[in-house]
């Protein structure tokens, strides 16, 4: 065997596109698309772990991050993203394409979406990308909890090792443009890990990319603000048992991004009055 040749799955990695010439890419694209404006790059750390946290409106929200912070990001996506082909692949096992003439195109079309999709889940892996399993997914609530569990050590331990990730706790997009309850998935990473946790929020991108927004030309130009607060270290942690602690500063963490992206508060804190309000 030549040792000189890919071995099976390498292929894709020769076509990687560096993470780097991606951002400055998408950046100048976003900039002649949108009037996009940035604020408190200054409050991420440059080298240090971290986790920063976002309201999450549109898909334009991870471009958005992604390109105003000059350090590489990790992020956690659904894992269907980084295995596209799997839909595709399961249509191909119908009985029907097992006669003629589909027959014929079967190993073909098996082959193209294993390269497409193993090139689109290798590339997100490059520029920073970790893929989970929703709850759905998993068949039981035993291993659910598991998975979750060991997915938060792992989170722990990348930002222990001086990773930046982006972790968006309201947990999905938003269907209304409107400020979701947060889930303290962050806020416990940032607490065990005893790393600065960054607020942050936008405002503006709510369906700029649905393709209504395109074809009445409503994106064009549209100003989006993406405003990122002062960390909250570690010092101003809730001095609390972890659950406890966790619940004070993700509720600090929804007042600090409705604050920055404009936002209502979720309903969840509209009548709280009092809250942790020494951080």
């Amino acid at each position: 065997m030549n040792e000189s040749a890919p071995r099976p799955g390498e292929l894709e990695s020769l076509f990687l596109i560096p993470r780097e010439y991606a951002r400055i890419f998408l950046k100048g694209l976003m900039n002649l698309i949108y009037d996009v404006e940035v604020q408190g790059v200054e409050n991420v750390p440059e080298s240090s772990g971290g986790v920063i946290v976002s309201n999450h409106t549109d898909n334009l929200d991870v471009i958005v991050q992604g390109t105003a912070v000059s350090r590489k990001i990790v992020y956690l996506g659904k894992y269907e993203l980084f295995h596209p082909q799997e839909p595709f692949l399961e249509l191909l096992k119908d009985p029907s394409f097992e006669h003629f003439p589909l027959s014929l195109v079967k190993a073909g079309l098996k082959t193209t979406f294993d390269a497409i999709g193993g090139y689109q889940g290798k590339t997100l892996l490059n520029w920073g990308g970790v893929p989970i399993l929703r709850s759905h997914n998993i068949t039981d609530s035993k291993s659910a909890a598991k998975y979750y569990e060991d997915l938060e050590n792992y989170m722990v331990d990348l930002v222990q090792k001086g990773e930046l990730i982006s972790v968006y706790p309201e947990g999905t997009r938003s269907e209304d443009g409107k400020l979701g309850s947060f889930k303290a998935l962050a806020a416990k990473i940032a607490i065990r890990a005893g790393v600065p946790i960054i607020p942050s929020g936008i405002h503006g991108a709510w369906r700029m990319t649905k393709l209504d927004s395109f074809l009445t030309g409503k994106v064009f130009k549209t100003k989006i603000v993406y405003k990122i607060g002062r960390p909250i270290f570690p010092a101003e942690f809730p001095n609390e048992p972890l659950k406890r602690s966790a619940k004070l500063l993700t509720e600090e963490l929804e007042r600090r991004v409705a604050e920055l992206s404009g936002a209502d508060l979720p309903n969840s804190q509209e009548d709280s009055s009092n809250g942790n309000r020494n951080l």
